[in-house]
């Protein structure tokens, strides 16, 4: 049950936002699963990242790839225990398209970053302080001299909401896992994301990803811009991804029928 005097659904302008719903042993092992997603994310993918970027000639598809192949494989292993949401931008967005609970939204995100911390801290430990490329376990920042905010933000949230589409049209496909394509597709759009962004600001389009690596890196006393920069990683995905669930909701589909949503949560 609820606690007293929170609905488990509420409706604003037609649109149904589920609050509340039993938090179970399925429920706390779905946590557990975005905590290990996301500490193997941050740990393999800015890893590779980091290794990447200190040979003679790294390119951006090598980096691009790492993060794309990344999403890929970790969706397939945990998306079965808790949706694979391996992002708190993702989570935002399906709690805004009324697949997913406030409370899974909140609960996500907190096991999100702390799998983050957990990923960059063992970075850390493997890389130490020292390392030429990425010093900084690849937190996200921009140069203030070639990019304002406002243009890291517009392409942050364009970015983010590449995604959201992504995930929401894919896990709408009327067959069991999405389709015979599977995550196959979103991990495609982390890829392209990459692709644009990692000139700009190395790429988030994922707020907890971004928060482990710059908060270890201030542990490390590694010097750089990424901590004074954080709060814009976590606001322009999280707008873009609201605003792609808004939109997408608005959009009739009727070829789909049933909303399978099954693989969300």
């Amino acid at each position: 049950m609820p606690p007293r005097n929170l609905p488990t659904v509420i409706e604003i302008k037609g649109k149904q936002l589920i609050i509340w719903e039993d938090i179970d042993n399925k429920f706390l092992r779905a946590c557990l699963a975005e905590f290990l997603a996301m500490h193997l994310f941050v740990l393999l993918c800015c890893g590779c990242a980091m290794v990447t970027l200190n040979i003679t000639n790294p390119n951006l598809m090598m980096v691009a790839a790492s993060f794309g192949f990344g999403i890929l494989t970790l969706a397939q292993i945990f998306g079965p225990l808790s949706g694979g949401h391996i992002n708190s931008a993702v989570s935002l967005g399906l709690f805004v398209a009324g697949r997913t609970s406030l409370v899974k939204t909140v609960c996500y995100t907190l096991s999100q970053m702390l799998g983050s911390v957990f990923g960059a801290l063992f970075l850390w430990a493997i890389f130490g302080s020292n390392w030429p490329a990425a010093r900084a376990f690849g937190s996200n920042s921009w140069d203030t001299s070639v990019f304002t905010g406002g243009q890291v933000f517009f392409a942050e949230m364009l970015g983010t909401a590449l995604l959201m589409f992504n995930v929401l049209s894919t896990i709408d496909i009327p067959s069991e896992g999405g389709g015979p394509l599977g995550v196959y597709p979103i991990a495609m759009s982390v890829m392209v994301a990459h692709l644009f962004l990692l000139p700009i600001d190395g790429c988030s389009i994922n707020p907890t990803r971004s928060f482990g690596p710059s908060l270890v890196a201030q542990w490390a006393g590694i010097p750089g811009t990424y901590a004074s920069q954080q709060a814009m990683f976590w606001f322009a995905p999280m707008f873009g991804a609201a605003v792609a669930a808004f939109f997408y909701g608005e959009f009739p589909r009727p070829h789909l029928g049933l909303i399978a949503t099954a693989g969300t949560d």
